[in-house]
């Protein structure tokens, strides 16, 4: 057999249930470099704004009337919008597709981000703040969703980290802005700094033109013809650089599972519950760690304020590495497994933390604890959507990722009974343990998913409903 006709036989399809596997073997092209820059772009405006906030707290209060107490309401306007947003985002992207949900969600936000700085009075900043939330976690469950679906098997993980890059380029970004602009640049600094999120706007007609619809969202809704068109594109461009293997066959579930049954399948319920819990103590853990770092600094360490934001700047500069890291064991560890030891690592510098006086051992253990909890924020970022079927996958990494920022909330209330109680040593401890505990849930029951296709996952996980 000559090599056209070996190409032949690896574009044309077997069958339309195919496609999904004819994307797994293809090789990252240039396609995919495009996909993944407007993906990053965007999760670095989400990170953006969110990060912002924290920073100019004190400008918004010395340039408006708003007390502490609004100031408060706001601030939980904010996860209360992004709670809503995982759940109605992953809804919409399960019914209407993932490009346009993507697409909406960033405009959404954006126009949030410009609410949020022509805001006059605590009414309309609060619904700002409650219209960003939603965009900004509709556009991060559906990226997620997207690159699930989309990438090459064997590299879902390695994209996963490059997108986080998005969190290593802002975040020493908006505290060098914040420490530059707000101080010099009159009382409506703040306002300026806000309108800059609304870029956005600008990256969701290109996410519209560059990025196609995913593939298996076509399949799943019956549209054949456009998920094979897609893939024929890819795989014309990918057979310029020589022959490609043959789709590998994966198992498929019940097809006859409507999303109701889907959603109460003693399977997906059980994944669900378990990344749940996992999620939810990771994020617990994180929120109690960064919000009340600096806090801990000042106030229980003792630091002069300047240098504890000298400190904090050093962290998020040293997350740099988390990216690289997550680059060399993505795609080469199981996720359950790589969650579950990245989280026991992220304990040691956690309650290094906690009980250190000398500042080079808190400048180290802060540091090392930053890029190994932003690491396990990377594995759940690429494990969630891949344990769920893709007519619920939207909906199911929502509700799994709403449980992170009920994570977050209640670090709040717990961290300030923790730390009155305990103090730093309290606090640490108290995130490292919950690294730990919640972790175990995962490593114990969660299903295996690196190098596995979608397919493959959810066939192994939809058993129970065989004999339904």
């Amino acid at each position: 057999m000559g090599l056209q006709d070996k190409a032949d036989t690896a574009v044309r399809p077997k069958s339309p249930t195919d496609v999904p596997a004819r994307l797994d073997r293809l090789p990252v092209m240039l396609p995919h470099i495009v996909w993944i820059s407007l993906l990053t772009a965007n999760l670095t405006l989400e990170y953006y704004d969110n990060a912002l906030f924290a920073y100019v707290i004190p400008a918004i209060i010395e340039d408006t009337t708003f007390d502490l107490g609004q100031i408060g309401l706001i601030g939980s306007a904010f996860f209360g919008g992004m709670i809503a947003g995982a759940l109605i985002g992953g809804r919409l992207s399960d019914r209407f597709g993932r490009r346009w949900v993507l697409v909406w969600s960033t405009a959404l936000y954006s126009v949030g981000a410009l609410m949020t700085a022509l805001a006059p009075n605590f009414e309309l900043m609060l619904v700002a703040r409650v219209v960003t939330g939603i965009g900004v976690q509709a556009a991060t469950s559906a990226l997620l969703v997207y690159i699930a679906e989309m990438f090459p098997t064997k590299s879902r993980g390695r994209f996963v980290s490059i997108v986080t890059l998005a969190f290593v380029i802002i975040a020493p970004v908006v505290a060098l802005l914040a420490f530059a602009v707000i101080p010099n640049a009159g009382p409506d600094a703040w306002r300026h700094l806000f309108m800059w999120g609304s870029v956005g706007l600008l990256i969701a007609p290109l996410v519209r033109l560059l990025m196609p619809e995913s593939v298996r969202w076509y399949v799943i809704r019956g549209n054949i013809g456009k998920a094979t068109e897609i893939v024929e594109r890819l795989e014309a461009r990918a057979l310029r650089r020589g022959p490609l293997s043959e789709p590998r066959p994966v198992p498929t579930g019940p097809k006859e599972l409507t999303l109701r049954r889907l959603l109460a399948n003693k399977g997906v319920l059980r994944t669900t519950a378990v990344l749940s819990a996992g999620y939810f103590g990771s994020t617990l853990g994180l929120y109690l760690f960064q919000n009340w770092a600096l806090y801990a600094l000042v106030d229980g360490l003792e630091y002069p304020e300047v240098e504890a934001y000298e400190i904090q700047l050093i962290w998020n500069v040293v997350y740099v590495i988390t990216p690289v890291i997550g680059l060399l064991l993505m795609d080469r560890v199981e996720r359950k497994t790589l969650v579950f030891a990245a989280s026991l690592v992220t304990a040691i510098p956690l309650g290094v933390l906690g009980v250190s006086t000398n500042s080079w051992a808190v400048v180290v253990s802060g540091g090392l604890a930053g890029i190994v909890t932003g690491l396990v924020v990377t594995v759940y970022y690429a494990y969630i959507p891949e344990v769920m079927p893709t007519n619920a996958r939207g909906l199911g990494s929502g509700i799994i990722m709403s449980m992170g920022k009920f994570g977050g909330a209640a670090s709040g209330v717990l961290g300030a009974a923790v730390y009155g109680g305990w103090g730093v040593a309290g606090l640490m401890i108290t995130a490292a343990v919950s690294y730990i505990v919640f972790s175990t849930i995962v490593l114990v029951f969660g299903p295996r998913t690196t190098g596995r296709s979608l397919e493959g996952v959810v066939a192994e996980e939809l058993r129970p409903a065989a004999g339904e």
